[in-house]
């Protein structure tokens, strides 16, 4: 009879810990792990920006879901403060770490980002840089870190 429960005990044990090491995959949780998704709400108006978060980790993945709840066509830009100037726009394209090219009134797109650690510390802003926006305001100041 020992001999039988000292076998349940230890197959109780192996399936207790298969079970445990089967919850342990590396997916993303809601947890707030460092490899979790974490979803920004960010709406574009004429002409601000608002977002649900403006502290980043550096290393942490981003969903961004932007919507547009202007009158007129918007872009989000994720880049250091810039104003446009004579730029032309593919430049400032290239330029910013990610973006959005146009959303027009009522639309909503979205895009994945995960900052670098390169980026932490350096002054980077949520933006819009279609002509005459970001002079008249579209522009958002975040924070990342490390």
């Amino acid at each position: 009879m020992l001999k039988q429960r000292c076998a349940f005990g230890l197959f109780f044990v192996l399936l207790l810990l298969v079970f445990v090491g089967c919850g342990r995959d590396g997916a993303t949780t809601s947890s707030g792990s460092p490899n979790s998704t974490q979803n920004v709400q960010v709406t574009l108006t004429d002409f601000k920006v608002s977002s649900s978060m403006t502290t980043f980790s550096a290393g942490t993945p981003y969903h961004f879901v932007v919507k547009n709840d202007g009158k007129t066509a918007h872009e989000f830009m994720v880049m250091q403060p810039m104003a446009m100037g004579n730029m032309p726009m593919d430049q400032m394209d290239k330029m910013a770490y990610t973006s959005i090219d146009r959303l027009n009134p009522g639309e909503t797109k979205s895009v994945d980002y995960t900052f670098a650690s390169s980026t932490a510390g350096k002054s980077i802003e949520f933006s819009c840089h279609l002509s005459g926006h970001y002079e008249a305001g579209m522009k958002l100041p975040i924070t990342v870190n490390t």
